[in-house]
């Protein structure tokens, strides 16, 4: 009977064929033997799927197919039903591990049970500079990358494990009790902030995130951008100004919402009429149209609040100290703006 316990590997796939390829067949490097592979694909039109099925023979893998593409929350959450293992990786398709990534990312939880989750180390592939090692939360209710992706070689500066706000989902390893408890990605998020809002809730439940340095994975970066080439700026703006403010209303006590969400929304306005100002119309509309969403849709946020705060363990006075990290108002509005082209969920498009 195997000793180690069982490891889901959730992989989200929408027309990444290219990229899948390289992903499922380095996992047959990994030096851990207990785990199975869940792919969901959303309504893939490049041949992923007959891909899979014909080539993909030295793995326990599972395929859902889903007739269109419906985010990678709701996908993942099919994918988190799916799950058997005690713990649930998720891997974006355009990543490749290394061979001890998986047993040292498990030995870490094993030995620490009131951690709820981990960011795995990701590398920039084919190259040494660090994508991300995970994020915090700014003063105004924006992320704040620990490391700006692309912008540092790993010379294992980032190599302490330490506690972080939230871990990028192209390379994330939860407890699945602890995605159960909480219920899961929020399916109303479709695609940006859905997991930092998922690791927020784990906060709540009086779980830990943490950074797994020595769990390494590889990944390509600004595929997004390349795979959603004709949608992505409208993602970005809309998704982006949607997700901020319900994460917001639905995670922090009262006082510290209506402190941190009247700047966050004042900022947005002012992305906005900026935007507007440089003749991106479209840009601005997206904005103003996620924000506006927010007030459709109150009830229903205003329902998830309740529930949560209800069940919340943890005070923000003792998780904030340690989620949130300060940075001048430039950092955000470069970001907001678009000075910062988009290489992974974190970032923001540049207009053209």
């Amino acid at each position: 009977m195997n000793k180690e316990p069982l490891v889901s590997v959730v992989i989200v796939n929408y027309n990444g064929k290219i990229y899948l390829k390289e992903c499922l067949e380095s996992l047959y490097t990994t030096k851990y033997t207990n785990f199975e592979v869940i792919v969901i694909d959303n309504g893939s039109t490049d041949g992923s799927v007959e891909y899979i099925k014909k080539s993909i023979k030295k793995l326990k893998l599972k395929i859902i197919q889903n007739d269109k593409n419906i985010g990678p929350s709701s996908a993942r959450n099919e994918g988190i039903k799916e799950a058997k293992g005690k713990y649930v990786v998720f891997l974006d398709n355009d990543t490749t591990v290394t061979s001890m990534w998986l047993k040292n990312a498990v030995k870490f939880l094993e030995n620490n049970p009131n951690v709820g989750a981990g960011q795995l180390k990701l590398i920039i592939s084919k190259t040494n500079k660090i994508d991300s090692v995970g994020e915090y939360i700014g003063q105004n209710g924006f992320l704040v990358n620990i490391v700006e992706a692309g912008k540092e070689n790993d010379n294992g500066q980032y190599d302490e494990i330490k506690e972080i706000f939230a871990a990028k989902s192209a390379g994330m390893i939860a407890r699945k009790d602890a995605l159960d408890e909480i219920n899961g990605f929020d399916d109303d998020y479709f695609i940006y902030v859905e997991e930092s809002d998922l690791c927020w809730r784990i906060w709540l439940k009086g779980s830990k995130v943490m950074l797994i340095p020595n769990s390494i994975i590889y990944h390509r970066f600004g595929t997004s951008s390349i795979i959603l080439k004709n949608d992505i700026n409208y993602f970005v703006k809309f998704h982006g100004a949607k997700n901020y403010v319900q994460t917001l209303i639905k995670n922090l006590e009262f006082k510290n919402l209506i402190k941190i969400l009247t700047i966050h929304i004042f900022l947005w306005f002012g992305i906005a009429t900026f935007l507007f100002s440089k003749r991106k119309f479209k840009s601005s509309k997206w904005i103003i149209l996620g924000l506006v969403w927010n007030l459709t849709n109150l009830k229903r946020i205003l329902e998830k609040r309740r529930r949560i705060q209800k069940n919340r363990v943890v005070s923000d006075s003792e998780i904030l100290p340690k989620i949130i990290k300060k940075r001048e108002i430039s950092y955000f509005l470069n970001k907001l703006k678009g000075t910062k082209k988009i290489g992974n969920a974190r970032g923001w498009v540049k207009d053209e």
